[in-house]
């Protein structure tokens, strides 16, 4: 029987300022105890392309060129000798302001559907941040070090920082700070201002800098001081950022563990990678690139002097996030599924947690419960019904004790529901090792008339979507847990 098998990966980042793409090989190994279930793992990440960074094609400054998105893409397969039949998993990532534009969704789930045979649609800043700092490095930094482990990605038109402890993300932070949300000439004159940060421009006294406008070098200087106290300043924060009208999205003040000091702060992103560069003397170095990115790196590592923790470029500061798509996407379910193999590949399903009280004496009545009403929320939510496939999956949370009675139980509450609902299929996500049982149960309890896919050894989040792949090799499935945030 065979122990191990290799896929290739895909990642492509499409960001504010460039686009790029790597390609990897993953090594996904079976590994079984003398009275364990068989498991796949993925046990070896080996990133074996890396394409040149290509400027993001736009149609004017609202919408992406598509066409031209396809044809860079196309040449970069191409010159690795590959294929989208070739690629077996990864990640299409749309980062940075490029996730503002027009359009932007269709975009993304067009690359997506055409890069390969399981590749995932992702945006969203606080997944751009957790995937660059896998990508960086910072992750894997964070199970060696005292504290928390901060990698904050700078690109053109976000700050994306994850907050890393122990090798686990426990939070993350964004803001409207990046090097093109200014862009000017080398004489100083300033060509587009982005709308984030129009407002804010004016509130804080910078009301010299207009669109048309010269621009002088110290203004521009004080600028990119005053975005860099900023963010330092905003990573520090525990509870009120308020104070910080840069920062969008919402902080979740319960995520954060202020008893633990943040020990290092990497910095990745294409700023990231001006930090070791010497800083510009004059307005014709500092718009080398027609943007602010090399004050603003130059700012940052200046101000990472005055400040008490650790200030550094990451080692993969440029691709970070493009790595963390391309090598730290792909999960794998448990060995024992039950999954109708005619339903798959299933893209973007939004997922609901089953909740329940502790009730002494009545915890499969409880659970029971707690299966119908996430069901009916997915119902509300996310539609499903008559001719329409299911739209949501259901996550049940770990068990402490799973006994057949209460898989009964669970699965008899979910046919119920999906029958109820006229849901065209059951899709059920457990954190316990009980896809299978689950599944034939629902199978027997329906005769077989409600197609249903159960996956076990998955984590998620209640909010968070998946794409849940074919299966590979001797039955393991791929799947991605993900977030889907667009801007308008």
């Amino acid at each position: 029987m065979q122990n191990e098998e290799w896929l290739t990966s895909a990642g492509i980042d499409i960001g504010t300022s460039t686009t790029k793409c790597v390609f990897s090989r993953l090594k996904i190994e079976r590994q079984s105890g003398l009275s364990s279930l068989p498991q796949f793992h993925i046990t070896e990440r080996n990133m074996f392309y890396e394409s040149r960074m290509h400027r993001t094609p736009l149609i004017g400054d609202s919408q992406i060129d598509l066409g031209q998105l396809e044809r860079i893409l196309a040449s970069e397969y191409s010159n690795a000798g590959l294929l989208p039949d070739d690629i077996h998993t990864g990640a299409v990532i749309i980062t940075g302001e490029t996730a503002f534009k027009q359009q932007a969704d269709v975009v993304l789930h067009s690359l997506a559907a055409s890069a390969g045979e399981f590749v995932v649609a992702q945006a969203g800043g606080d997944l751009e941040a957790v995937l660059a700092g896998r990508g960086s490095g910072a992750e894997a930094r964070s199970l060696h070090v005292k504290g928390q482990v901060v990698n904050v990605d700078i690109g053109g038109g976000t700050a994306n920082a994850a907050f890393f402890e122990g090798g686990s993300c426990i939070r993350t932070l964004n803001f409207h700070i990046g090097g093109r949300l200014i862009m000017l000439e080398k004489d100083g004159s300033i060509t587009r201002i982005s709308p984030p940060v129009l407002h804010w421009l004016k509130s804080a006294g910078f009301t010299m800098l207009r669109e048309g406008e010269v621009a002088e070098i110290g203004q521009l200087r004080q600028l990119a001081e005053r975005w860099s106290e900023m963010l330092l300043e905003g990573i520090q924060e525990t509870v009120d950022w308020s104070k910080y009208p840069l920062i969008y999205g919402n902080p979740d003040s319960r995520k954060v563990r202020a008893e633990t000091e943040i020990a290092e702060i990497w910095i990745s992103g294409g700023v990231g990678a001006l930090m070791e560069q010497e800083s510009p003397s004059n307005l014709a170095e500092a718009a080398r690139f027609g943007d602010i990115g090399p004050l603003l790196a130059s700012a940052l590592r200046i101000a990472g002097i005055r400040y008490p923790v650790k200030l550094q470029a990451a080692p993969e500061a440029q691709r970070a996030t493009v790595i963390g798509a391309g090598v730290h996407t792909a999960m794998l379910s448990g060995s024992t599924v039950f999954a109708d193999r005619m339903l798959l590949p299933l893209r973007n399903l939004p997922l609901v947690r089953v909740t329940w009280h502790d009730q002494p004496g009545e915890e499969l009545t409880a659970i029971e419960l707690g299966v119908k009403e996430a069901f009916a929320e997915g119902k509300q939510k996310y539609g499903g019904a008559g001719t329409e496939a299911c739209k949501f999956a259901v996550i049940v949370p770990h068990l402490s004790v799973c006994t057949y009675p209460l898989i009964r139980r669970i699965a008899e509450a979910a046919a119920a529901s999906a029958i109820h609902y006229q849901l065209e299929m059951a899709v059920i996500i457990c954190e316990n090792d009980i896809a299978k049982a689950l599944g034939n149960c629902i199978h027997l309890i329906t005769g077989g008339t409600l197609p249903c896919v159960c996956l076990d050894q998955v984590a998620a989040r209640h909010g968070d979507y998946v794409d849940i792949g074919e299966p590979v090799g001797e039955g393991y499935i791929p799947l991605a847990v993900k977030t889907l945030v667009f801007h308008s």
